[in-house]
């Protein structure tokens, strides 16, 4: 559609005959005047979709340029710069050895940067006008764990970064020697630390960095990207294939999550024209709705099959409360019949969990936790849903607070309605990720954790390094704190004074 619009096509040809500049930098500037437009929109969401017209202009670009308009294959060891990249490209991008990616939009829990940290791609998202700084073959330094991006350093410059590499890669070396060594609190209370992945290629390095099993496969990428639909037999032998690679060590895996940013070929052909997608048909809206559930199903029988394989948990994401939950269960309940009436193999008692995503489902964890095996902690969306903040939108970047008094509150309501419940409770956001934050969680309560596989030896070094009994005491005095910034300078000054201990028993 948008290329019969003559707003774009008609300004680009208007463009090359009055000013005899070329295809390219016509469609250039038209494409320029649209999004001068989209700039000024006030709704957030029409303002970010400027981005599905510079999509478009890339791969006019390339057609202009007599280059492939397939999946991008950018080479080896080059760093992207984009305006913005769908998790779909992301995901594939790890596999052509991209040394970093670069983008004007998203922030640092958008699913791009969340897959980028996963693959270990240093990443810098959110510079709002990079793409107008860098052109090809320009030399850039990117520090993702500082957010800084450098173009055209001098000499000295790359000579200190490639110092602070040699002493990262020696950091990450001492952190690799514990990979066998529990995570055990000074007061001998174990943590179980699991990965989140996204397919069975990322199990290598997983149990390489010591995760003692899958918290969170994200089985929605078996649909990103892919004009085929995933069916039964796809479900079912990849979930196999994480089962045996993982060895008898459960895996926790996600019915699909699609929608909002994570989209599938059938999603856009459904062409929804959501003015939200963030609260419209996504996760467990979509696999209970009649666009979906043919899909639910399929997964649903694939994953049953695949339970009589090893310890095999199902999870359902953004459930808001009982009604949702009973409703996803009928469905598993359909399908265990249907494979009983075919002698159809699978575990009878399979786990079935639910994500807590929202405020609605963790102000009812109490009642959630009475009609489900496992609570999954999902603090990307949760904090995203609880702060009504855009957590890909740099604008309002500042206001994505994981320290804030309300998520507190919240993370440990659903803590305590798990044990009271006597059922398991991990925490698989970014959150869970970040051994700054560690203190806190296990102050509240949380004994599971999930993160990208690279983060869990890191963790673990923190969580050797305290003590439950005194995590406890920090969280009594972080609960009278009003603010999020004052909670955050308590749990630095703790985390300061153990990292003062280790030195001092080195």
């Amino acid at each position: 559609m948008m290329l019969h619009d003559e707003h774009l096509v008609g300004a680009a040809v208007g463009y090359i005959r009055e000013e005899l500049i070329n295809a390219e930098w016509g469609l250039r500037r038209a494409v320029d005047d649209i999004a001068g437009v989209f700039d000024q929109i006030e709704d957030e969401y029409l303002r970010e979709r400027r981005s599905d017209v510079e999509f478009v202009f890339e791969r006019v670009l390339r057609n202009l340029l007599g280059r492939d308009t397939g999946p991008l294959q950018p080479p080896p060891d080059a760093i992207v710069v984009a305006y913005d990249l769908s998790p779909a490209d992301t995901a594939q991008l790890h596999k052509a050895a991209v040394s970093g990616l670069i983008t004007d939009a998203g922030g640092k829990t958008s699913h791009t940067a969340i897959i980028a940290r996963a693959h270990e791609i240093p990443a810098v998202v959110g510079l709002e006008n990079i793409t107008e700084l860098v052109e090809t073959d320009d030399l850039v330094l990117i520090d993702g764990a500082a957010g800084i991006v450098i173009v055209n350093p001098t000499a000295a410059t790359v000579s200190e970064f490639r110092d602070e590499q040699r002493r990262q890669v020696a950091a990450g070396a001492v952190l690799h020697a514990m990979r066998d060594l529990p995570a055990r609190t000074r007061d001998d209370v174990e943590i179980q630390l699991f990965a989140n992945i996204d397919g069975p290629d990322e199990l290598d390095d997983a149990l390489d960095y010591g995760a003692m099993g899958v918290g969170l496969f994200r089985t929605e990428y078996l649909f990103m990207g892919h004009t085929l639909l995933p069916d039964e037999e796809t479900h079912f032998r990849t979930a196999v294939e994480v089962l045996e690679r993982l060895g008898g060590l459960p895996a926790t895996i996600r019915t699909f999550d699609l929608g909002a940013d994570k989209l599938a070929p059938f999603l856009e052909a459904a062409d929804l024209q959501e003015a939200n997608p963030a609260l419209g048909l996504r996760s467990i809206r979509l696999c209970l709705s009649e666009l979906g559930r043919g899909l639910f199903k399929t997964q649903l029988r694939g994953l049953l099959r695949a339970s009589a394989h090893g310890p095999l948990k199902i999870m359902f994401p953004m459930i808001s409360g009982i009604a949702e939950l009973r409703a996803a269960k009928l469905v598993v309940d359909e399908v265990k019949i249907e494979l009983a009436a075919d002698s159809i193999k699978f575990d009878e008692k399979v786990k079935l969990g639910i994500m807590i995503e929202m405020p609605s489902a963790a102000l009812t964890a109490d009642l959630l936790a009475q009609e489900c095996d496992f609570f999954s902690i999902g603090t990307n969306d949760l904090i995203q849903y609880t702060m009504a903040v855009d957590r890909v939108n740099e604008y309002v970047s500042y206001l994505y607070e994981p320290l804030h008094p309300s998520l507190m509150r919240l993370i440990g309501d659903v803590a305590r309605a798990g044990k009271e419940a006597g059922i398991p409770v991990t925490l698989c956001g970014e959150m869970a990720g970040d051994p700054t934050v560690a203190p806190v969680l296990l102050g509240l309560g949380i004994r599971e954790l999930s993160m990208s596989a690279v983060s869990v030896p890191e963790v673990k070094a923190a969580i050797r390094s305290m003590a439950v009994g005194e995590t406890e005491s920090l969280m009594l005095r972080i609960k009278k704190l009003p603010t999020a910034a004052e909670v955050r300078a308590m749990v630095s000054e703790y985390v300061f004074g153990l990292t003062g201990q280790r030195k001092g028993r080195a």
